[in-house]
């Protein structure tokens, strides 16, 4: 081959899906933000459960002020009967055209070098199959519960994305961190990787969990998934419905148990301790607080674990 028929390699098209519901000035904010990017976004999905279309003529008006080249072809579909934000990543997953996909909530700040990073890892890195960036201000939870996820959460039920998070500045040499389970926030992902792969359809409403159904997934395939320390978002997390802490937990870590894990005896055990470790952590709460609310919430929980999750807030059965 002659050196002028030497051609750089071309970057991976990217798809940004947005799932977003009543919250217009969120959603364009975080579209402003991929506007922003050094590295343009090549397709943009939104899809708007919301009472009202205000957030699509933010969305167009942000486009058509944009320079041409960076303007990406938009999909813009609003349907209040989609219920949750898994469901609205499942839509647009099916929507997206491009060779990297990137689900973004609507509450995320991204850097304006995040794409720029990710492409550099997919193109590097040809064995990893799913990165998020790293979200900065995460900060560490009180003792008592770094506490209980230093005992009780072993196994499959250990979250190495949390040291990430709370130290990312000490692996700027090591840009890209091997982990167990990706953060849904900012999530994105090889569409060849994907194969078909979705967030279960049983998530409704404002779940809990999604992110770790879609990475035990993905593992399961044997795909690789990592945290870019040096692609950096920030979480303005939005309030969410009032929730019951132990319910949360039993409810969302037993469903993805249930539905990925092998039931050996060492993962079993592991299951079990960490049921003890909620249940001590109940008993803990209640003391603390002077009320039964914590006490309740177990109880309610270690239900849904017994009658396959019925009646969740967050779970449609069967």
């Amino acid at each position: 081959m002659r050196p002028e028929q030497v051609t750089a390699p071309t970057r991976p098209t990217m798809s940004a899906i947005i799932p977003t519901k009543n919250r217009p000035g969120l959603l364009a904010n975080v579209v402003s933000c991929l506007l922003a990017q050094t590295v343009p976004v090549d397709e943009l999905i939104v899809v708007d459960q919301s009472d009202s279309d205000h957030g699509r003529a933010l969305v167009e008006e942000l486009l058509a002020s944009a320079p041409p080249e960076r303007r990406p072809p938009l999909t813009y579909l609003r349907d209040r009967a989609i219920d949750g934000a898994a469901a609205a990543r499942n839509v647009g997953l099916d929507l997206a055209t491009m060779d990297i996909v990137i689900c973004i909530d609507d509450d995320m700040v991204p850097e304006p070098d995040v794409l720029e990073r990710l492409h550099e890892h997919y193109r590097g890195h040809p064995e990893v199959a799913a990165i998020t960036p790293v979200i900065t201000n995460y900060t560490p939870p009180p003792f008592p519960e770094r506490l209980f996820g230093a005992i009780f959460c072993r196994g499959p039920f250990r979250d190495d994305r949390q040291r990430v998070y709370w130290n990312w500045r000490r692996y700027r040499g090591t840009r890209l961190a091997p982990v167990g389970m990706l953060g849904g926030g900012m999530l994105s992902a090889r569409r060849e990787a994907l194969g078909g792969i979705h967030f279960d359809r049983r998530y409704r409403g404002a779940s809990v969990g999604e992110d770790i159904d879609l990475s035990w997934a993905l593992r399961a395939r044997g795909a690789r998934l990592a945290i870019a320390t040096d692609a950096r978002v920030v979480h303005n997390r939005a309030p969410r419905p009032a929730t019951r802490y132990e319910e949360t937990l039993l409810t969302s870590w037993g469903f993805v148990f249930d539905k990925h894990q092998p039931k050996t005896l060492g993962n079993r055990l592991a299951f079990r301790w960490f049921v003890i470790g909620v249940m001590l952590g109940a008993v803990y709460a209640s003391l603390r607080s002077g009320t039964l609310a914590p006490l309740r919430s177990l109880r309610v929980g270690l239900r849904r674990l017994r009658r396959n999750y019925a009646g969740s807030s967050f779970l449609a059965s069967r």
